[in-house]
């Protein structure tokens, strides 16, 4: 029994052990096979970070690039002020591909002040740029000497390298042919094609790495900037009279500013974009003590009595604007000339290149007119369309093609715009000058113009091949010009809606009605770009609202009255502006640019309720800070770069590599 008892107990104690022995190797097995996933969880949350850091630094690198190309943010980039069109000539090499310098223009792009000195040549494929987002410069993140840096970002960190190799694309300015890396596009206006790929490697302590690339094609174009992407411009900041011009805290402006001369401020006026002056000074109303002061704002005893400022909340509540952040005001800049004369213009109505700025001669008119003998006698008063005369019959006739746009000599008693065709899908121009009528119906799409002229010979009806674009080389295929030596004593009606089109005329502009975009662009959508567009320039003297103009007059067009180079103190008015009753508002959808600062009514000072005139409505056409422009609208002596195809708004290539 004894023996028994001990036999059992032994027995009890091996199956314990045995359990205990089981037990410890399941544990085992169990902490073996934790271990391991935690490992294997820590890799792949090692790998994870890591492809979010390769793809933070790829996104960083197309966010570097957007910027250097001006594409986003809008603006953060320009072009250097020494650029002249002779270098761009030089790089264009007249189309040749082999002769073409596709990088040299680096050199003069400005970001964020600084600029690089990449010293391209035409065997210059590509170049590459490496991300630094440690630079303390708040848009120029890439620099031109490697190595890529390592950028430090959560637990890794990313090195990110930007490759741009120039790319060929078919175009009528290549030379031979059929394709080039820069395009012509229009005087002094070029396009540059390349495709960018960006690879970023992110890495995470302590092995973990991975590759991202981005990779589009895209090109960027580059021009002289047009005095259309102002919404107010002043050479002389006061009346054609000399008298001050106050900004008050009922004006505002949503779009950018500038005058080559000085502001005026009396309480807030509000401006949503850059507000700039030549003047170093602006004067302050101070309570009805004027003061001129170096300075953006008005303060005294710690309180901000006049300042510009951008807008708040409550836009007509102007007794709360005095908290209002300041604007983005600078005083002392470069003057930006306004042109001397309307040679460009008036050359392209008649088929010139718009690169050239001589004065137009009697000989080159009568030249590009079949019905005018050639010599250098004056032109007759009369409209014209510029035909080549294919079969040297001195007509033109139905089927030969137009070699300008429209051209007029001596004052037009009406311009109106208009829709035409079955579905309103053509452009009618209705020009009438003493008993000659003048109907020129564009065909966009068939790319064919049919006119009836009162002055021609039977058919007074002819089709021609083209359209009015002006010049007829390499450029906007919706472009449309009217050139008048003279003055236009009324303009009105609807542009079509693939119109895009500048009337020009040397002398006095006048409105006598509405003039509307048949498919008016949304200001409130970026995304929102209509092909229509108009400008208006009068080169010697005023662009004028008479007072055959309806109340609550509505204006969609860019203005712009007045040069430099005559004793005209021209601007955009309304005539009779200071008698008889209120006449509502004007709503421009637009800009307007202009010599001296027109008036369109008075106003009762204690109330602000109108008294005569008209009161203002403006707003600003975002499309002209996005690229677009009348075409041959006058420009500035600066050059711009702008997003061509590819950039902001388009996602790039993604790809997964092998580190």
């Amino acid at each position: 029994m004894i023996l028994g008892r001990r036999g059992e107990r032994g027995m009890a104690m091996i199956a314990v052990l045995t359990v205990i022995l089981v037990l410890v190797v399941l544990g085992g097995l169990v902490l073996q096979l934790t271990g391991k996933e935690i490992a294997l969880t820590a890799f792949r949350l090692g790998g994870a970070q890591s492809m979010y850091q390769a793809e933070a630094g790829a996104v960083a690198g197309r966010a570097a690039l957007l910027a250097l190309m001006n594409a986003d943010p809008i603006g953060v980039t320009g072009v250097d002020p020494t650029l002249n069109g002779v270098a761009l000539a030089n790089w264009f090499a007249a189309g040749d591909a082999a002769a073409q310098n596709a990088f040299r223009l680096f050199d003069y792009l400005v970001t964020d002040g600084q600029r690089y000195t990449l010293n391209a040549t035409p065997a210059t494929g590509a170049v590459t740029f490496y991300v630094d987002w440690g630079l303390g410069t708040p848009h120029r993140k890439l620099v031109a000497a490697g190595p890529a840096p390592q950028n430090a970002l959560g637990p890794g960190n990313y090195a990110a390298t930007v490759v741009i190799v120039r790319r060929r694309a078919p175009h009528a300015s290549c030379v031979p042919g059929p394709d080039c890396y820069v395009h012509r596009l229009g005087a002094d206006e070029y396009e540059y094609f390349y495709t960018y790929t960006i690879t970023s490697d992110g890495q995470v302590p302590p092995r973990a790495r991975r590759r991202i690339t981005f990779s589009r094609d895209f090109s960027v174009r580059v021009r002289r900037q047009t005095f259309a992407q102002f919404a107010l411009f002043t050479h002389v900041h006061m009346t054609p009279a000399g008298s001050p011009i106050w900004f008050t805290s009922r004006t505002s402006f949503d779009g950018p500013v500038h005058t080559n001369g000085e502001y005026r401020f009396a309480f807030f006026p509000k401006f949503s974009d850059r507000l700039t002056s030549v003047s170093g000074t602006a004067w302050f109303n101070n309570n009805g003590s004027p003061v001129r002061l170096a300075g953006n704002e008005n303060v005294v005893a710690a309180v901000r009595r006049d300042a510009p400022v951008v807008f708040d909340s409550t836009p007509t509540n102007y007794a709360d604007d005095n908290d209002n952040p300041p604007a983005n005001f600078t005083r002392g800049v470069a003057s930006i000339p306004m042109p001397t004369n309307p040679f460009s213009q008036q050359g392209v109505s008649i088929g010139r290149d718009p690169a050239d700025t001589s004065p137009v001669a009697n000989l080159q008119i009568r030249q590009a007119v079949p019905e005018l003998a050639n010599n250098t006698s004056a032109v007759p008063t009369g409209i014209y369309i510029p035909v080549a005369d294919v079969d040297a019959d001195s007509r033109s006739d139905p089927g030969e093609p137009l070699a300008g746009g429209i051209f007029v000599q001596g004052d037009l008693n009406s311009l109106t715009l208009s829709l035409g065709g079955a579905s309103n899908n053509l452009a009618v121009y209705t020009l009438v000058q003493g008993g000659q009528t003048v109907t020129i119906t564009v065909d966009r799409v068939g790319q064919t113009t049919t006119v009836t002229n009162t002055a021609w010979a039977s058919p007074q009806t002819r089709t021609f091949a083209g359209v009015p674009k002006g010049w007829q080389g390499p450029g906007n295929a919706n472009a449309g010009i009217v050139f008048v030596q003279g003055n236009i004593l009324s303009l009105a009606g609807t542009l079509e809606e693939q119109e895009q089109t500048t009337v020009a005329a040397s002398g006095r502009i006048d409105i006598t009605s509405h003039l509307r975009y048949e498919d008016p662009p949304d200001p409130a959508d970026p995304n929102d770009n209509p092909l229509n567009v108009l400008g208006l320039y009068s080169a010697g003297n005023d662009i004028r609202i008479t007072t055959a103009a309806p109340n609550d007059l509505v204006i969609h067009a860019v203005l712009m009255a007045g040069n430099v180079g005559d004793a005209v103190n021209s601007s955009v008015n309304v005539q009779n502006y200071n008698s008889g009753a209120p006449r509502g508002t004007v709503t421009l959808l637009g800009g307007i640019i202009e010599e001296y600062y027109g008036a369109f009514g008075t106003f009762d000072p204690a109330t602000g309720n109108p008294v005569t005139g008209y009161g203002r409505a403006f707003t600003y056409d975002r499309r002209m800070a996005r690229g677009f422009a009348p075409p041959y609208f006058p420009t500035t002596n600066l050059f711009e770069i702008v997003e061509g195809d590819g950039l902001a708004g388009d996602r790039a290539v993604w790809r997964e590599a092998t580190p």
